[in-house]
């Protein structure tokens, strides 16, 4: 493993990363959701269609790209592919959207999140694991090419419920959810639980500024032109499609100008965190993680000038 993978493991199980995302972003997320009514919900299932054209959109042309054009391998191209796609809301979306829009920011935080850890992950890991047992097989000898199809069947089908199994136990991931089924059903939560949660959700920002400031430590930044253009993918092309797709479609402020600067949010930990386990585009995810913080300096007054 490389240095900079070592120190990032390190830093994303820190009490302070633990916290933001186990406690302190679930209630917050939590909170949000469920006091949102039930109408207003119904009428924001066209974001939630916007986000989701938003986020698969970029993964899949960015993975073409990288296939076809930069002639990575289906490995690298499924993370420069996430590196693309996947912005970082748990970690920096409390802290931007949360400080520029207050509660209202998460409905946008939450549906990336969701949108993100269960369709675009579970893709992601069905690639490198695909990728790897590929190179497995090449070594072994199965008695017969029925035997090896039946195998590799079964195998895929346990790594894409594992994949998702695994996305789906992330509080931050189910805590929205389960909010969003009470308040389709109606369900009243409790002041005093909602009170609770609250209070403990009010820490999200903070703890997530300290724990973007450790990820973005673990990292040095080394520039070629895949990160560059991994990079511009991230921070330019889908917050521009995202822009393009609430104007089309009339999403007013403030859902609309939450929904554009969600997309233009960091590329998430997740990606050098997978290049690390899986031994592949390891420099370029977590250079590519460091420019898009980098660049979110710029682009995000940017997006909020032409939103506005």
């Amino acid at each position: 493993m490389q240095p900079g993978a070592q120190r990032h493991s390190i830093s994303i199980k820190s009490p302070a990363s633990t916290s933001s995302l186990d406690f302190a972003l679930p209630a917050s997320l939590f909170v949000g959701i469920v006091t949102i009514p039930r109408t207003q919900l119904t009428q924001d299932v066209l974001f939630i269609l916007v986000a989701l054209a938003a986020l698969l959109g970029i993964y899949l042309l960015a993975f073409a790209v990288a296939m076809l054009v930069l002639r990575l391998s289906p490995s690298a191209a499924a993370l420069f592919a996430l590196g693309a796609a996947f912005p970082s809301a748990p970690f920096f979306g409390p802290a931007v959207l949360g400080g520029l829009f207050g509660h209202s920011s998460v409905l946008a935080i939450a549906c990336t999140a969701i949108i993100a850890n269960l369709l675009l992950l579970p893709i992601t890991v069905v690639v490198l694991e695909a990728a790897r047992r590929a190179r497995r097989h090449n070594h072994e000898k199965l008695q017969s090419p029925a035997d090896k199809n039946e195998a590799k069947e079964e195998a895929m089908l346990t790594v894409v419920g594992n994949s998702v199994s695994y996305a789906f136990k992330r509080p931050y991931v189910w805590a929205p959810v389960v909010a969003l089924a009470l308040a389709l059903i109606g369900i009243q939560v409790p002041s005093l639980i909602n009170s609770m949660l609250n209070l403990i959700g009010e820490t999200t920002s903070g703890v997530s500024l300290f724990v973007s400031g450790l990820l973005l430590a673990a990292y040095s930044l080394k520039l070629n032109g895949v990160v560059a253009i991994n990079a511009a993918f991230k921070s330019i092309v889908q917050p521009a499609l995202m822009l393009g797709l609430v104007g089309f479609v009339s999403i007013g402020n403030p859902l609309a100008s939450e929904a554009v600067l969600a997309a233009a949010l960091p590329s998430a930990v997740i990606v050098p965190m997978l290049a690390g386990q899986y031994g592949t585009y390891q420099a370029e995810a977590g250079s590519t993680m460091v420019l898009t913080v980098v660049l979110m300096m710029v682009v995000v007054p940017l997006f909020m000038l032409l939103v506005a």
